[in-house]
Protein backbone atom coordinates (compact mmCIF):
# COMPACT_ATOMS: atom_id res chain seq x y z
CA UNK A 1 0.00 0.00 0.00
CA UNK A 2 1.56 3.30 -1.10
CA UNK A 3 1.15 6.67 0.63
CA UNK A 4 -1.87 7.82 -1.39
CA UNK A 5 -3.70 4.55 -0.82
CA UNK A 6 -2.83 4.74 2.89
CA UNK A 7 -4.40 8.19 3.14
CA UNK A 8 -7.52 7.19 1.18
CA UNK A 9 -8.25 4.13 3.27
CA UNK A 10 -11.55 4.24 5.17
CA UNK A 11 -11.49 4.55 8.96
CA UNK A 12 -14.15 4.98 11.60
CA UNK A 13 -14.31 7.80 14.14
CA UNK A 14 -14.13 6.45 17.67
CA UNK A 15 -16.38 9.25 18.95
CA UNK A 16 -19.35 9.35 16.57
CA UNK A 17 -18.79 6.23 14.46
CA UNK A 18 -18.81 8.03 11.10
CA UNK A 19 -16.74 6.49 8.28
CA UNK A 20 -14.31 8.79 6.47
CA UNK A 21 -10.89 8.77 4.83
CA UNK A 22 -7.81 8.51 7.03
CA UNK A 23 -6.48 11.86 5.77
CA UNK A 24 -9.62 13.63 7.09
CA UNK A 25 -9.69 11.99 10.52
CA UNK A 26 -7.45 14.54 12.25
CA UNK A 27 -9.46 17.52 11.01
CA UNK A 28 -12.71 15.74 11.86
CA UNK A 29 -11.59 15.13 15.45
CA UNK A 30 -10.54 18.77 15.85
CA UNK A 31 -13.62 20.40 14.36
CA UNK A 32 -16.36 18.02 15.50
CA UNK A 33 -15.11 16.72 18.84
CA UNK A 34 -12.41 19.17 19.95
CA UNK A 35 -9.79 16.41 20.22
CA UNK A 36 -6.28 17.54 19.33
CA UNK A 37 -3.42 15.12 18.94
CA UNK A 38 0.19 16.21 18.82
CA UNK A 39 2.84 14.58 16.65
CA UNK A 40 2.92 10.85 17.36
CA UNK A 41 6.45 9.69 17.99
CA UNK A 42 7.92 6.24 17.84
CA UNK A 43 9.62 5.26 21.06
CA UNK A 44 12.80 4.66 19.06
CA UNK A 45 13.02 8.38 18.31
CA UNK A 46 13.33 9.24 21.99
CA UNK A 47 16.28 6.97 22.79
CA UNK A 48 19.66 6.40 21.22
CA UNK A 49 18.90 2.95 19.83
CA UNK A 50 21.38 1.12 17.61
CA UNK A 51 20.28 1.11 13.96
CA UNK A 52 19.22 -2.19 12.45
CA UNK A 53 20.27 -3.03 8.88
CA UNK A 54 17.68 -4.88 6.78
CA UNK A 55 18.32 -6.59 3.44
CA UNK A 56 15.73 -6.10 0.72
CA UNK A 57 15.33 -8.31 -2.34
CA UNK A 58 13.48 -7.71 -5.57
CA UNK A 59 10.32 -9.76 -5.85
CA UNK A 60 10.45 -11.37 -9.29
CA UNK A 61 6.74 -12.02 -9.92
CA UNK A 62 5.72 -8.36 -9.43
CA UNK A 63 9.13 -6.73 -9.98
CA UNK A 64 8.85 -4.61 -6.83
CA UNK A 65 10.63 -4.19 -3.52
CA UNK A 66 8.75 -5.08 -0.35
CA UNK A 67 9.78 -3.55 2.97
CA UNK A 68 11.84 -6.14 4.90
CA UNK A 69 10.86 -4.76 8.32
CA UNK A 70 8.55 -7.27 10.07
CA UNK A 71 4.98 -6.03 10.21
CA UNK A 72 5.42 -3.30 7.57
CA UNK A 73 3.33 -3.65 4.42
CA UNK A 74 5.14 -1.05 2.32
CA UNK A 75 6.01 -1.84 -1.28
CA UNK A 76 7.88 0.40 -3.73
CA UNK A 77 9.09 0.28 -7.30
CA UNK A 78 12.86 0.79 -7.03
CA UNK A 79 15.74 1.09 -4.57
CA UNK A 80 15.62 4.88 -4.35
CA UNK A 81 11.99 4.93 -3.24
CA UNK A 82 12.71 2.10 -0.80
CA UNK A 83 15.36 4.22 0.92
CA UNK A 84 12.92 7.12 1.03
CA UNK A 85 10.34 4.78 2.55
CA UNK A 86 12.84 3.90 5.29
CA UNK A 87 13.50 7.59 5.93
CA UNK A 88 9.79 8.22 6.54
CA UNK A 89 8.72 4.98 8.23
CA UNK A 90 11.91 3.63 9.82
CA UNK A 91 14.21 6.66 10.28
CA UNK A 92 16.60 4.92 12.72
CA UNK A 93 17.27 1.85 10.55
CA UNK A 94 19.20 1.14 7.35
CA UNK A 95 18.30 -0.82 4.24
CA UNK A 96 20.67 -2.79 2.02
CA UNK A 97 19.68 -3.32 -1.64
CA UNK A 98 21.20 -5.61 -4.29
CA UNK A 99 22.61 -2.90 -6.59
CA UNK A 100 23.36 0.12 -4.39
CA UNK A 101 24.25 -1.83 -1.27
CA UNK A 102 23.95 0.10 2.01
CA UNK A 103 24.87 3.75 1.32
CA UNK A 104 25.52 6.07 4.29
CA UNK A 105 22.97 8.57 5.51
CA UNK A 106 23.07 12.25 4.62
CA UNK A 107 24.34 14.26 7.56
CA UNK A 108 21.61 16.86 7.00
CA UNK A 109 18.38 14.99 6.27
CA UNK A 110 19.17 11.42 7.36
CA UNK A 111 18.30 9.86 3.98
CA UNK A 112 20.56 7.12 2.64
CA UNK A 113 22.24 8.72 -0.36
CA UNK A 114 24.52 7.10 -2.91
CA UNK A 115 27.74 8.71 -4.10
CA UNK A 116 26.14 9.50 -7.45
CA UNK A 117 23.31 11.39 -5.77
CA UNK A 118 25.77 13.32 -3.62
CA UNK A 119 27.72 14.41 -6.69
CA UNK A 120 24.49 15.58 -8.31
CA UNK A 121 23.94 18.03 -5.46
CA UNK A 122 21.62 16.21 -3.09
CA UNK A 123 22.52 18.55 -0.19
CA UNK A 124 21.15 21.56 -2.13
CA UNK A 125 17.95 19.83 -3.30
CA UNK A 126 14.45 20.60 -2.09
CA UNK A 127 14.06 17.02 -0.86
CA UNK A 128 17.05 17.39 1.47
CA UNK A 129 15.78 20.70 2.84
CA UNK A 130 12.29 19.31 3.48
CA UNK A 131 13.62 16.18 5.17
CA UNK A 132 15.98 18.26 7.30
CA UNK A 133 13.09 20.44 8.47
CA UNK A 134 11.15 17.27 9.23
CA UNK A 135 14.08 15.93 11.24
CA UNK A 136 14.32 19.15 13.27
CA UNK A 137 10.60 18.98 13.95
CA UNK A 138 10.81 15.39 15.14
CA UNK A 139 13.79 16.14 17.36
CA UNK A 140 11.92 19.04 18.97
CA UNK A 141 8.91 16.80 19.50
CA UNK A 142 11.15 14.14 21.06
CA UNK A 143 12.60 16.71 23.47
CA UNK A 144 9.08 17.83 24.39
CA UNK A 145 8.00 14.22 24.94
CA UNK A 146 10.95 13.55 27.23
CA UNK A 147 10.26 16.78 29.15
CA UNK A 148 6.74 15.55 29.91
CA UNK A 149 8.24 12.72 31.93
CA UNK A 150 9.47 15.21 34.52
CA UNK A 151 7.28 15.77 37.58
CA UNK A 152 7.15 18.78 39.90
CA UNK A 153 6.22 18.84 43.55
CA UNK A 154 5.21 21.58 45.97
CA UNK A 155 5.44 20.90 49.72
CA UNK A 156 5.73 17.22 49.00
CA UNK A 157 2.63 17.10 46.78
CA UNK A 158 3.05 16.30 43.08
CA UNK A 159 1.54 18.99 40.89
CA UNK A 160 -1.04 18.07 38.28
CA UNK A 161 0.12 18.23 34.70
CA UNK A 162 -2.36 19.39 32.04
CA UNK A 163 -2.09 19.54 28.27
CA UNK A 164 -4.03 22.79 27.89
CA UNK A 165 -4.78 25.79 30.09
CA UNK A 166 -6.18 29.26 29.59
CA UNK A 167 -3.98 32.28 30.26
CA UNK A 168 -5.35 35.82 29.84
CA UNK A 169 -8.17 34.49 27.68
CA UNK A 170 -5.92 32.50 25.36
CA UNK A 171 -5.50 28.74 25.26
CA UNK A 172 -1.88 27.68 25.76
CA UNK A 173 -0.93 24.14 24.74
CA UNK A 174 1.84 22.04 26.24
CA UNK A 175 3.24 21.26 22.78
CA UNK A 176 3.35 24.97 21.77
CA UNK A 177 0.66 24.51 19.13
CA UNK A 178 -1.60 27.44 18.25
CA UNK A 179 -4.22 25.31 16.50
CA UNK A 180 -6.39 24.92 19.60
CA UNK A 181 -6.31 28.67 20.30
CA UNK A 182 -7.29 29.34 16.68
CA UNK A 183 -10.14 26.80 16.79
CA UNK A 184 -11.43 28.32 20.04
CA UNK A 185 -11.42 31.81 18.51
CA UNK A 186 -13.11 30.51 15.39
CA UNK A 187 -15.89 28.87 17.39
CA UNK A 188 -16.54 32.07 19.36
CA UNK A 189 -16.47 34.19 16.19
CA UNK A 190 -19.05 31.95 14.51
CA UNK A 191 -21.45 32.41 17.42
CA UNK A 192 -20.90 36.16 17.44
CA UNK A 193 -21.43 36.38 13.68
CA UNK A 194 -24.64 34.35 13.96
CA UNK A 195 -26.03 36.88 16.45
CA UNK A 196 -24.96 40.08 14.74
CA UNK A 197 -25.82 38.96 11.20
CA UNK A 198 -29.50 38.68 12.15
CA UNK A 199 -29.56 42.30 13.29
CA UNK A 200 -27.78 43.52 10.17
CA UNK A 201 -30.10 41.52 7.95
CA UNK A 202 -33.21 42.86 9.68
CA UNK A 203 -31.95 46.43 9.32
CA UNK A 204 -31.06 45.84 5.65
CA UNK A 205 -27.60 47.32 6.18
CA UNK A 206 -25.30 47.95 3.24
CA UNK A 207 -22.24 45.69 2.68
CA UNK A 208 -19.87 48.44 3.79
CA UNK A 209 -21.75 48.97 7.05
CA UNK A 210 -21.82 45.23 7.64
CA UNK A 211 -18.07 45.15 7.11
CA UNK A 212 -17.55 47.84 9.75
CA UNK A 213 -19.66 45.95 12.31
CA UNK A 214 -17.85 42.73 11.41
CA UNK A 215 -14.40 44.24 11.97
CA UNK A 216 -15.40 45.85 15.26
CA UNK A 217 -16.98 42.75 16.80
CA UNK A 218 -16.44 39.42 15.03
CA UNK A 219 -12.92 40.04 13.74
CA UNK A 220 -11.73 41.24 17.15
CA UNK A 221 -12.73 37.84 18.57
CA UNK A 222 -11.41 35.87 15.60
CA UNK A 223 -7.92 37.39 15.64
CA UNK A 224 -7.41 37.65 19.39
CA UNK A 225 -3.78 36.77 20.08
CA UNK A 226 -3.03 36.24 16.39
CA UNK A 227 0.09 38.43 16.61
CA UNK A 228 2.09 35.40 17.73
CA UNK A 229 0.25 32.70 15.81
CA UNK A 230 2.33 30.08 14.04
CA UNK A 231 -0.10 27.98 12.02
CA UNK A 232 0.22 25.54 9.16
CA UNK A 233 -1.24 26.58 5.78
CA UNK A 234 -4.13 24.10 6.18
CA UNK A 235 -5.03 25.54 9.61
CA UNK A 236 -4.86 29.09 8.29
CA UNK A 237 -7.25 28.19 5.48
CA UNK A 238 -9.97 27.63 8.11
CA UNK A 239 -9.68 31.23 9.27
CA UNK A 240 -9.54 32.58 5.73
CA UNK A 241 -12.53 30.44 4.75
CA UNK A 242 -14.71 31.78 7.57
CA UNK A 243 -13.63 35.34 6.76
CA UNK A 244 -14.52 34.93 3.08
CA UNK A 245 -17.88 33.23 3.78
CA UNK A 246 -18.84 36.09 6.08
CA UNK A 247 -17.96 38.58 3.34
CA UNK A 248 -20.15 36.68 0.88
CA UNK A 249 -23.08 36.89 3.29
CA UNK A 250 -22.59 40.64 3.66
CA UNK A 251 -22.46 41.33 -0.07
CA UNK A 252 -24.90 38.68 -1.28
CA UNK A 253 -22.28 37.45 -3.76
CA UNK A 254 -22.97 33.77 -3.11
CA UNK A 255 -21.83 30.87 -5.32
CA UNK A 256 -24.37 29.81 -7.93
CA UNK A 257 -24.92 26.51 -9.66
CA UNK A 258 -24.83 26.47 -13.44
CA UNK A 259 -28.04 24.85 -14.65
CA UNK A 260 -26.46 23.62 -17.88
CA UNK A 261 -23.24 22.08 -16.58
CA UNK A 262 -24.18 21.49 -12.95
CA UNK A 263 -20.93 23.10 -11.74
CA UNK A 264 -20.78 25.68 -8.98
CA UNK A 265 -19.52 29.13 -9.99
CA UNK A 266 -17.82 31.09 -7.20
CA UNK A 267 -17.27 34.86 -7.35
CA UNK A 268 -13.70 36.07 -7.15
CA UNK A 269 -12.53 36.42 -3.55
CA UNK A 270 -10.88 39.75 -4.30
CA UNK A 271 -14.13 41.22 -5.60
CA UNK A 272 -16.10 39.93 -2.61
CA UNK A 273 -13.71 41.42 -0.07
CA UNK A 274 -13.56 44.71 -1.94
CA UNK A 275 -17.34 44.99 -1.98
CA UNK A 276 -17.46 44.50 1.79
CA UNK A 277 -14.53 46.84 2.44
CA UNK A 278 -12.37 44.06 3.88
CA UNK A 279 -8.88 42.68 3.38
CA UNK A 280 -7.47 39.21 3.81
CA UNK A 281 -6.78 37.77 7.26
CA UNK A 282 -3.04 37.79 6.55
CA UNK A 283 -3.24 41.56 6.02
CA UNK A 284 -4.94 42.16 9.38
CA UNK A 285 -2.46 39.94 11.21
CA UNK A 286 0.41 41.82 9.58
CA UNK A 287 -1.03 45.13 10.76
CA UNK A 288 -1.41 43.78 14.31
CA UNK A 289 2.19 42.66 14.36
CA UNK A 290 3.42 46.00 13.12
CA UNK A 291 1.37 47.81 15.77
CA UNK A 292 2.92 45.79 18.57
CA UNK A 293 6.39 46.16 17.05
CA UNK A 294 6.01 49.96 17.02
CA UNK A 295 4.87 49.89 20.66
CA UNK A 296 7.94 47.89 21.66
CA UNK A 297 10.36 50.08 19.71
CA UNK A 298 9.02 53.32 21.18
CA UNK A 299 9.54 52.17 24.78
CA UNK A 300 12.69 53.51 26.49
CA UNK A 301 13.73 50.02 27.60
CA UNK A 302 14.14 49.00 23.97
CA UNK A 303 16.97 51.52 23.50
CA UNK A 304 18.60 50.22 26.67
CA UNK A 305 18.47 46.67 25.34
CA UNK A 306 20.00 47.78 22.05
CA UNK A 307 22.88 49.50 23.83
CA UNK A 308 23.51 46.48 26.05
CA UNK A 309 26.57 44.43 25.37
CA UNK A 310 26.38 40.98 23.83
CA UNK A 311 26.88 38.19 26.30
CA UNK A 312 29.54 35.63 25.64
CA UNK A 313 28.30 32.69 23.59
CA UNK A 314 25.27 34.48 22.13
CA UNK A 315 24.74 35.15 18.43
CA UNK A 316 26.36 38.26 17.01
CA UNK A 317 23.48 38.97 14.62
CA UNK A 318 20.32 40.21 16.36
CA UNK A 319 16.98 39.37 14.85
CA UNK A 320 13.74 40.89 16.13
CA UNK A 321 10.50 38.93 16.12
CA UNK A 322 8.61 41.50 14.04
CA UNK A 323 11.11 40.98 11.22
CA UNK A 324 9.86 37.44 10.72
CA UNK A 325 7.78 36.78 7.56
CA UNK A 326 4.02 37.17 7.90
CA UNK A 327 3.24 34.89 4.97
CA UNK A 328 1.45 31.89 6.43
CA UNK A 329 2.77 29.70 3.64
CA UNK A 330 6.11 30.01 5.50
CA UNK A 331 4.66 28.95 8.86
CA UNK A 332 7.55 26.57 9.48
CA UNK A 333 10.14 29.38 9.01
CA UNK A 334 8.11 31.67 11.26
CA UNK A 335 8.10 29.10 14.05
CA UNK A 336 11.86 28.52 13.74
CA UNK A 337 12.56 32.28 13.73
CA UNK A 338 10.40 32.81 16.79
CA UNK A 339 12.24 30.08 18.72
CA UNK A 340 15.63 31.56 17.75
CA UNK A 341 14.61 35.04 18.88
CA UNK A 342 13.26 33.71 22.16
CA UNK A 343 16.54 31.96 22.93
CA UNK A 344 18.51 35.12 22.10
CA UNK A 345 16.36 37.19 24.44
CA UNK A 346 16.90 34.73 27.29
CA UNK A 347 20.65 34.83 26.77
CA UNK A 348 20.93 38.61 26.34
CA UNK A 349 18.66 39.68 29.19
CA UNK A 350 20.57 42.31 31.24
CA UNK A 351 21.31 41.30 34.78
CA UNK A 352 20.30 43.39 37.77
CA UNK A 353 23.11 45.56 39.11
Amino acid sequence: MNLSEWRRRRVQCEKCGVHLSAASLTTHMETKHGVYKSLVLNRTLEVDAEPVTYRARLSQPVDRFFCPVPGCTGDVANESTLRRHFRYRHPNDLVCTPVDGCPPKCEHCGLQVTLKQRLRGHAESKLCRDLEARRVQHEAAAVSASALQQSFTAYGVELERVELFKYLGRLVSYDDSDTQAMRSNLQKARKCWAWISRVLRSENASPRVCGLFYKATVQAILLFGSETWSLSPSAMKCVEGFHLRAARRMTGMMPKKDATTGAWVYPASKDVLEAAGLHTVAHYVRVRRQTIAAFVVERPIFAMCQEGGRRRGSSAARQFWWEQPCDFLQARDVAMARSVVASDIDEEEPQDP
